[in-house]
């Protein structure tokens, strides 16, 4: 097999946002190297149908999905497989990894790295609209999202004051304090360069 494609993991609590930022990130890449950059995507939602697929098989984008579970934990046989096969078949530049919203990516890199042999990185969003709330609730699990993180994208900044900010900031910093955080809004469009940090240019 040629040289293996870069993994990116995509986690996040349910409606973060991460089909949208996904979206933007392919066309962002795309428009960056041109149309003959590949990159396939693997979807991981639990229940026995997928909702986010549709967005994207609409922009144009073909989608592996791995239903009925959690890509770390019952799906984890199948995930380097899936990968291996992509790998094999489309020698995508890049592979991105949605994770379904309960999913903790460091055993994920680290099974995809080990039995998969791709360089992986993890990107965390954040729902800044729902973070306190979220936070009080499962804490655990967004610390197990943050923590392991390259780097962090603090989502729906225009729905929270600058107090609300500052305390997502100072939290995310208690989980995570050297991961570069990037900010996104529905107000205007991400920053290139914010992009080029998700995907590790």
């Amino acid at each position: 097999m040629s040289e293996k494609p870069d993994v990116l993991i995509l986690s996040g609590f349910l409606g973060s946002g991460k089909t949208t930022l996904l979206l933007r990130l392919v066309e962002h890449l795309r428009a960056k190297y041109g149309p003959d950059y590949r990159v396939a995507i693997i979807e991981n939602e639990i229940g026995s149908a997928s909702i986010d697929s549709g967005v994207i098989a609409e922009a144009g984008y073909s989608v592996t999905e791995m239903l009925s579970g959690c890509v770390c934990c019952t799906l984890i046989g199948q995930l380097v497989p899936a990968i291996q096969k992509l790998a094999e078949e489309l020698a995508p530049q890049l592979i991105i990894l949605e994770a379904t919203g309960m999913a903790t990516p460091e055993s994920m890199r680290g099974n995809i790295e080990k039995y998969g042999g791709c360089p992986v990185r993890v990107a965390a969003l954040v729902d800044a609209s729902r973070w306190t709330k979220v936070l009080r609730a499962l804490r655990t699990l967004l610390e197990a999202q943050v923590e392991p993180a390259d780097v962090v994208c603090v989502n729906k900044c225009d729905l929270v004051d600058e107090g609300q900010l500052a305390e997502v900031e100072r939290t995310v910093r208690e989980m995570n304090a050297e991961a570069p955080i990037v900010y996104a809004s529905a107000l205007s469009p991400m920053a290139a360069a914010d992009l080029d940090a998700i995907a590790g240019e």
